[in-house]
């Protein structure tokens, strides 16, 4: 056994430990979990329980005040809709619009029961058969985005949002046509096939009296088209209302998931969550591989690492009054 080892497994670097980086945590969960080697347990097999730990169950587990942190995003005037970042969690936080609290809502059944949605439904002109360029005007604007839908009674052209139109009945496919949000001009409207004579086509529009937002929803805009990571981060929006007239800074309290560690050098958001992290890890390798006896062994020690880290959110948790949030 040389210097540089204990009861042969590596030394960690001692060096690095001070400040918990990628490298020493590494070291520390491989002597947990008695695979000092390389070449028995890879170092990117190993950062992926690693980083699967730190950075979607230490989060949750706890509820450190360091791992709150803020959003901000300026709304635009007649705009609703906004991208929620992602990597961000906004459970229940507190949010605001240029410094007056906003209510939080993650229901859109109470969301909208609050701030109901109601349409507008005009004709617009007839089909012949032949006919397909459809010009109009809807009497009530300005016209809120994503709420246009303009039907023959067979096919739809719904608005995008961006001021064009789409086929909903077929993967959402461009439509030659445009619509001015502010004065509720459509212009140039065509549909897939031209309507059968003696078709009504009817506009069903939402309109709005624009203000400083009182309200705010998170919620998941849509259905997930695939499974890739870029479309699941894309999806999720949040709802204002009622609809900014004017440029608002929104701010929100969240917890943002933190990034993976990936170079050695890379530090956890936080000093002290070094050994909880490589404990957390060593736990999920143990439970893959059927090693529940040093699962027992270790948890308690996962535990007391829990406790270390959480003491100075329980010391001012103990010190601070509580709240009511209703």
């Amino acid at each position: 056994m040389s210097s540089g080892e204990i009861l042969g497994y590596p030394l960690p670097n001692w060096n690095s430990i001070a400040g918990w980086n990628f490298n020493a945590i590494l070291s520390e969960f491989r002597s947990i979990t008695g695979i000092p080697d390389a070449s028995m347990y890879s170092d990117a097999q190993c950062a992926t329980l690693i980083n699967y730990y730190y950075q979607y169950v230490l989060p949750k587990e706890l509820k450190i005040f360091w791992g709150y942190t803020y959003h901000t995003f300026f709304t635009q005037p007649d705009v609703d809709q906004y991208p929620a970042p992602a990597n961000f969690q906004t459970l229940n936080p507190a949010a605001y619009v240029d410094g007056f609290p906003l209510e939080w809502y993650l229901s859109p059944d109470t969301f909208y029961s609050d701030y109901p949605q109601q349409e507008n439904r005009n004709p617009v002109g007839f089909g012949t058969g032949s006919f397909n360029n459809f010009t109009f005007q809807i009497p009530a604007f300005p016209v809120l985005a994503r709420s246009v839908y303009v039907t023959d009674g067979t096919q739809i052209a719904q608005d995008n949002g961006a001021g064009r139109f789409v086929d909903p009945n077929n993967d959402y496919d461009l439509l030659v046509g445009t619509i001015n949000y502010v004065t509720g001009t459509v212009v140039g409207l065509e549909f897939p096939v031209p309507p059968i004579a003696n078709a009504n086509v009817t506009a069903v529009s939402q309109t709005f009296i624009p203000a400083r937002p009182r309200g705010i929803l998170f919620y998941r805009n849509q259905f997930y088209i695939d499974s890739t990571e870029a479309v699941r981060d894309s999806v999720n929006m949040f709802v204002l209302r009622p609809v900014p007239g004017l440029v608002h800074k929104i701010k929100m309290e969240g917890i943002q998931v933190p990034s993976p560690m990936i170079n050695y050098t890379d530090v956890p958001f936080r000093a002290d969550l070094g050994p909880l992290i490589a404990l957390g890890a060593a736990l999920h390798r143990f439970k893959l591989f059927n090693q529940m006896g040093q699962y027992d062994q270790y948890l308690p020690e996962y535990n007391r690492f829990k406790d270390v880290c959480m003491q100075d959110t329980y010391e001012e948790l103990i010190y601070t009054r509580s709240v009511p949030t209703f």
